[in-house]
Formats: C-alpha cells, sequence, structure tokens
C-alpha cells in the first residue's frame, strides 16, 4: 500500500518536471457552439494557457469551416488580442459554419472548434397550390421554405381581388404552424382571388411566396355589414346632413351596391327613406325647417342580392346649427386681478346655455380685443371653452387673454358661441395696458471693427412697450468656447434716438460677445447679442528716409512695413528739448513730405505716423534732423535711414532709390502686358 502512493507521487513530480523542461500548452475553455441573429457580431475567445515564459511563443490560427482566415480591411473576421480572440462583424448566412482555434509551439498543438449557426428570417414558402374553391371559403397547401435557423412559428395568407391585383390584403388571422392541411381561408362573397403566403419565425415574416397559379371564384351574396361611424355635420343653417363610412369594395359583396338612409325627427314614427347609389359616397345633405334640430338616422348597406342580414342601429344626430341669441352682460374687466403689460382679466355674467338658446351645442365664450388705434378689423381672439353638466351652473365667467401689447389703449368684447357660430357681441369696454420691458433690438450688427473696439450699430426694438430711456451695452469675452462674466460699459446710453455704440479698450485678436438692452422706465428687456472677432490690423511700422536736407527744409521718404488699404501717413516734428509735436497734412497717395518754415541751424526730433480708417497708429523711431546740411560733416548732403538707424552720402541713397525706381518699372512693365493678353 504505502509502496503504491510512494510510486504515484514520484510519477506526479516527474510529470510536472517534464512539463516544465519541455513546456505544456493547451486550450482551456473550449469554444462554445453560439447562435445569433442576422447583423449582429459574433466572438470567439480561445483561451490558451502553456508554461511560464512560453507565452510569446505560442502561434493561434483560426479556420473557417477548415479554411484559414487572413483578415484584411475588407475582411468580415477581426482577430484580436494576440490571436486570441476572433471577431465576426454584421453577421450573415455566409459567415455561418465551423470555427477552428489552432494554438502551436514547437510540435505541440491543441485545437477547438464550435458552430456558429445564424438565425435570419424564414425563405418564402414555395409551392402553394389553390386545392378547393367552394362557397364562401378556399382550402390552400403548401411547403416550408429554409427555417432561417429557428423553427417556423406560423403563417399570414394575403389575397387580391382581379379589381385591384395589385393590393394584397391580409387574412384576418395568422395560420399556426401546427394547423391541419390542407388550410381553410374565408373569403367575401363576389370576387376573383389569388393568394400568396408569408413564413414566420421568431426574427420575422419571409418574404412573399408565388402567387398561387389558379383563382378562386366566390359567387355574390347579401353585404354583411353596414356602414360605421355614422353621423351628423352641424356647420350647415337649416340642413340635415348624414355621414357615414363608405365600405370598401370587398365588402359590397355584389353588383349594384348603394345605400339605404333613413331618418326621422325625434319623437315621430314616420320615417323619411331615400336610396344614395353612389358607393364612394360619404354623406346625404337634407333640407329640413328647424335649427339643431334632433333626429334618429340609420344607414343600411344594400346590393343587387339584397340588404344586409345585419339591422342598421339607430343613432342620433341634430341638424345644423345657426347664431346663438344671447349676448353676456356685465362685460368688465376683473377688480380683483390688476391689468399687467401683457395680460388682462376680465368678468361676466354667465348666460342661459339651453338649446333653444344657444341654437346648437355650447361650447364657451370668444373674447376679442384690438387696438383703438387700429379698429375692430384687425381683432384677435381668444376661444373661452367651458365644460358644463346638467347640474352646475356658474354665475359669473372669469378669463384672462395673455400676449397682449404692452402700453397700448385696447378695446373688447365677448359673444357665446356654439360649435360653428357666434352670437352677438358684448357691450364694448375700454381699458389700456401699462408700461412693460421693451423687446430686443433690431438688427444688431458690427459697423466697424478695429484691433482695439467695436463699432456697433442697431434699430430699436420692435415692441418698446412703453417709453425708451436708452440702452444698456455689455459685452463678455469668449475663451475657447467659454463665455466669461458681463462686463457692461458706464455711463448708459440715455438717449433713445442715439443707436451706435463704440467699445474701446479691447484686446487684439479675441473674441467678444456684444449685449445690447433696450430700456424703459420699467426696466431691460430681453437682449440682442452678437459674436465679434476683433482684427490684427494696426498699421504697419513705417520705415522713413531722410534726404535734401538744406538750412529751412527736410525731404522724407517712407515705405510701410507692408502694404495696406486706406493708411494715410503724415510727419511729427518738434525741436530738440521742446515737448510738444507739430505735424503736417496726411498723405495718402503720395510716399514723400517736403517740411518746409524751419529754423535754420536747428536740431529736430522727427517720427513717421501711419494711421488706418479706425484712427489706429503706428510710429516710427524717432531720429533726428540737422537744418544745417554742413553739421553733416564733408558738406555734401547725407541721407538717414531710420530702418537702419545712420546716415549715408546722399548720392548713394539716391543710385540705390535709382535702381529700386527701375525695378519696379520692370514689374509694372509685365504687369501691364499680361493684363493686355488677359482682355484679349
Amino acid at each position: 500500500m504505502w509502496k503504491l502512493v510512494y510510486l504515484t507521487d514520484l510519477f506526479i513530480w516527474w510529470w510536472l518536471i517534464i512539463s516544465i523542461v519541455t513546456g505544456d500548452l493547451r486550450i482551456r475553455v473550449p469554444l462554445t457552439n453560439q447562435e445569433v441573429r442576422q447583423g449582429e457580431t459574433v466572438k470567439f475567445v480561445c483561451d490558451v494557457v502553456t508554461s511560464p515564459g512560453e507565452t510569446d511563443k505560442v502561434f493561434i490560427r483560426w479556420k473557417f469551416n477548415e479554411e484559414i482566415i487572413k483578415p484584411s480591411s475588407s475582411s468580415k473576421f477581426n482577430i484580436l488580442e494576440d490571436g486570441q480572440t476572433l471577431m465576426v462583424q454584421n453577421a450573415h448566412k455566409s459567415e455561418q459554419g465551423d470555427y477552428t482555434c489552432i494554438a502551436s509551439i514547437r510540435k505541440m498543438k491543441d485545437r477547438s472548434t464550435a458552430r456558429l449557426i445564424i438565425k435570419t428570417t424564414p425563405s418564402p414558402p414555395k409551392n402553394i397550390e389553390l386545392v378547393t374553391c367552394m362557397g364562401h371559403k378556399a382550402d390552400l397547401v403548401w411547403e416550408d421554405g429554409e427555417n432561417g435557423g429557428d423553427s417556423i412559428k406560423g403563417y399570414l395568407v394575403q389575397y387580391n381581388t382581379s379589381v385591384n391585383p395589385n393590393y394584397w390584403n391580409h387574412n384576418y388571422e395568422e395560420i399556426s404552424k401546427s394547423a391541419p392541411e390542407p388550410r381553410t381561408i374565408d373569403l367575401s362573397p363576389w370576387g376573383t382571388y389569388s393568394f400568396r403566403v408569408l413564413a414566420r419565425n421568431s426574427i420575422g415574416y419571409s418574404e412573399p411566396s408565388l402567387p398561387t397559379k389558379s383563382e378562386c371564384r366566390i359567387p355574390p351574396g347579401h353585404p354583411d355589414g353596414n356602414p360605421e361611424k355614422v353621423g351628423t355635420k352641424t356647420d350647415k343653417k337649416y340642413k340635415l346632413v348624414i355621414t357615414w363610412e363608405p365600405m370598401p369594395r370587398l365588402e359590397h359583396n355584389g353588383p349594384g351596391f348603394r345605400y339605404h338612409v333613413s331618418w326621422r325627427r325625434k319623437g315621430s314614427t314616420y320615417w323619411n327613406n331615400t336610396t344614395v347609389w353612389d358607393e364612394n359616397a360619404d354623406e346625404l345633405e337634407l333640407d329640413v325647417n328647424d335649427i339643431y334640430g334632433l333626429y334618429e338616422i340609420k344607414v343600411k348597406a344594400v346590393n343587387d342580392i339584397g340588404a344586409s342580414y345585419q339591422p342598421a342601429f339607430i343613432i342620433l344626430g341634430h341638424s345644423g346649427e345657426a347664431e346663438p341669441l344671447l349676448s353676456p352682460k356685465d362685460f368688465r374687466l376683473d377688480p380683483m386681478q390688476p391689468i399687467q403689460p401683457h395680460k388682462a382679466h376680465f368678468i361676466w355674467e354667465s348666460v342661459d346655455t339651453s338649446q333653444d338658446k344657444i341654437r346648437g351645442r355650447f361650447r364657451g365664450y370668444k373674447l376679442r380685443y384690438w387696438k383703438s388705434s387700429e379698429g375692430r378689423h384687425k381683432w384677435e381672439e381668444v376661444d373661452v371653452i367651458v365644460e358644463t353638466s346638467d347640474d352646475m351652473y356658474l354665475r359669473d365667467v372669469r378669463a384672462a387673454i395673455s400676449g397682449l401689447p404692452a402700453y397700448t389703449a385696447l378695446r373688447a368684447q365677448v359673444s357665446v358661441m356654439n360649435d360653428h357660430y357666434t352670437g352677438p357681441p358684448s357691450a364694448t369696454i375700454d381699458f389700456s395696458t401699462p408700461e412693460g420691458v421693451p423687446g430686443p433690438v433690431r438688427h444688431l450688427h458690427e459697423h466697424r471693427i478695429g484691433s482695439t473696439y467695436v463699432v456697433l450699430k442697431w434699430l430699436p426694438p420692435e415692441e418698446p412697450n412703453g417709453v425708451l430711456m436708452g440702452y444698456d451695452i455689455g459685452y463678455q469675452p469668449i475663451k475657447s468656447f467659454q463665455v466669461g462674466n458681463v462686463i457692461f460699459l458706464e455711463p448708459k446710453i440715455s438717449n433713445p434716438s442715439i443707436l451706435r455704440a463704440q467699445i474701446k479698450g479691447l484686446e487684439a485678436d479675441h473674441t467678444y460677445r456684444f449685449l445690447v438692452w433696450a430700456r424703459t422706465q420699467t426696466g431691460r428687456g430681453e437682449p440682442s447679442f452678437i459674436d465679434v472677432e476683433t482684427t490684427n490690423s494696426r498699421p504697419g511700422i513705417p520705415h522713413p528716409v531722410v534726404s535734401a536736407v538744406d538750412r529751412t527744409s527736410f525731404n522724407i521718404t517712407w515705405r510701410p512695413e507692408h502694404f495696406q488699404h486706406d493708411v494715410q501717413y503724415f510727419l511729427e516734428y518738434k525741436r530738440e528739448g521742446e515737448i510738444d509735436w507739430e505735424k503736417t497734412k496726411p498723405e495718402f497717395l503720395k510716399s514723400w513730405k517736403v517740411v518746409q518754415g524751419l529754423s535754420s541751424n536747428t536740431k529736430y526730433q522727427v517720427r513717421l505716423v501711419a494711421m488706418n480708417k479706425f484712427g489706429e497708429t503706428t510710429y516710427s523711431k524717432n531720429f533726428p534732423v540737422f537744418t544745417d546740411a554742413t553739421a553733416y560733416g564733408d558738406g555734401a548732403l547725407k541721407s538717414y535711414d531710420a530702418s537702419i538707424g545712420k546716415y549715408e552720402s546722399f548720392n548713394n541713397h539716391n543710385n540705390a532709390k535709382r535702381h529700386h525706381l527701375s525695378v519696379i518699372c520692370a514689374i509694372t512693365t509685365v504687369l501691364t502686358a499680361y493684363i493686355t493678353v488677359f482682355q484679349r
């Protein structure tokens, strides 16, 4: 016994040592079979284990129906996680089959296989055959197509008629899979029918089968029923309008289909009758001599075989309504509710709601109001619906109108209404709404945009709702799509005729949200806003060149840092040691300026200023100019280039200038030739 145990332990230790030395490989959990619906994603996991330190050496391959899977960009197969996971995306019937994972390391292998079943809707049934056609019934047989990977639950039979062969009707009930053959279908009389069948599993219905080759002809018979939704319309005075829902062709059951309409005044014993021969008709209009009279009506289906076996139900209805005879009394503003800028409350005495006074079904009241300055031809209407019952009587009626214009003189009246008509109005009352906050300003837009300022313009609000006192302006910086706090401009605009504002002190190349509120004595209303991005459009730093200095004048030319539209240039100069600058007239077209009338033998500080149309300026560096030409050294005229901060010989400067002019002329000649060719 002890020897046996010893040998067993020895064998286990020997196996573990061999496994560690030679390695081990196995698929820990076998692949599992899966059933999914078509279009779903499937995931197979091949959980491979091996000896420590050997994991990186494992090689995994996947097969589908014994064919190696080679993933590509267009493939539905996707292999993940070092090959241990296989994804089948948007699975269809073509991906149904056996999937195998093969793991190997050196000469050791392990494999696991699972089956994927794709469930889809069934294939259409086949070999549909009409077995018998007798009376009002047809017997059908058919064969199943493929079940789509799931058992078939039932069938839906559809049929058409020779009258409308392109429209397929559904049979009343689905036929169970277990129903015995042949399957019997109930049909309406007077029709020639063809049939087709759809199969259903848990996924859904199949496509329809091919129709039967033979047709089933059913003889005519009595109509099976009568029209539904029988009633009356009451919109015409002294008319009894009887309505119903036309019966479809399949329910006519025979030729010569028509409607037999009967009516009588409630309490009468004599029926009036007429026949409507139009099978598509849905109403009958009759002349009567009463208003909103109560009638008994019925509509019966009839064809050449006879009338419907089903009795026609008697329905109560009314003849047409007319204008109510009453007008509300004591119409006034509700003293318990103050008038608001956009809302007013009213009160009046309720009226007698008996049908002989209302001359129809009482629905409530119609409030009308209009501006005193416009007249009642532009009135607005508000319906006040009142639900009443026999045991409920309201002495007074209260109602409110919202959406009134503020700070406006108005007139109002109230009338009784039934379903289609309105009675005579009450007395008209006059009232005025108080001042309110204004509506938003109109057409807010940026008029000018600079690097540090924005000029806004707008129009007054369409609805001032009072006397405008002015406007409030605010702005919010926007950074990284985050809107900051509102910064209000002070002082506020207190003149309502001012419809523009300039906001200064902004940062260049930043986005801001600008808000404008109109303001009355009651307060400010809703703002209008606009998002604007400031520019980075200050003029470039100009580079002046001083030349031709004599005892009382000097000449300065310049070139901009880069070309800009609408930029003007002028010079500012002052004697050495003085504080105030003098300036020349601005130049738009010329790029030079002669400054005259200077004092001789005097040192001046000079700078060139560039200014755009928004008033934004940039300055050159200050540079000295001596009106005594000999002060430059050898008696020859000198040129000072402010861009480099040094003087050079005036002749050398002129030579360079002539060279620049020759280059400009050459470029101009080429451009002129190009434009001439283009115009041709």
